[in-house]
C-alpha cells in the first residue's frame, strides 16, 4: 500500500497484493471526527464508511454487472456511560 496524502482533507491508497488483486481507497476528512472512506475492490465489491462523530454507517455493494442483490448496510452509534 502506498498513500498520497492529496491535500489536508484527501487521501488516496492504492494497494496491489501478491496475488494480483487491487483496491483503492479514498478518505475525505471533515474535521472533529467526521469522514468518509470509500473502498473500491475492481471486479468485487465497493465499501464506503461514513463517520460521523459517535455515528457510523457502512454501505457494502458487491460488483456483478448491474445487479445490487447482496448490498448491506450498516448503522451504529458508540454510547458511553
Amino acid at each position: 500500500t502506498i498513500s498520497q496524502q492529496v491535500d489536508e482533507e484527501n487521501k488516496i491508497s492504492p494497494t496491489i497484493a501478491s496475488s494480483g488483486d487491487s483496491s483503492v481507497e479514498w478518505e475525505r476528512s471533515f474535521g472533529d471526527d467526521n469522514s468518509v472512506t470509500t473502498t473500491l475492490k475492481p471486479n468485487d465489491s465497493v465499501n464506503v464508511e461514513w463517520s460521523d462523530g459517535a455515528w457510523t454507517a457502512n454501505v457494502n455493494v458487491p460488483i456483478d454487472g448491474s445487479d445490487i442483490t447482496g448490498t448491506n448496510v450498516g448503522i451504529k452509534r458508540d454510547v458511553a456511560f
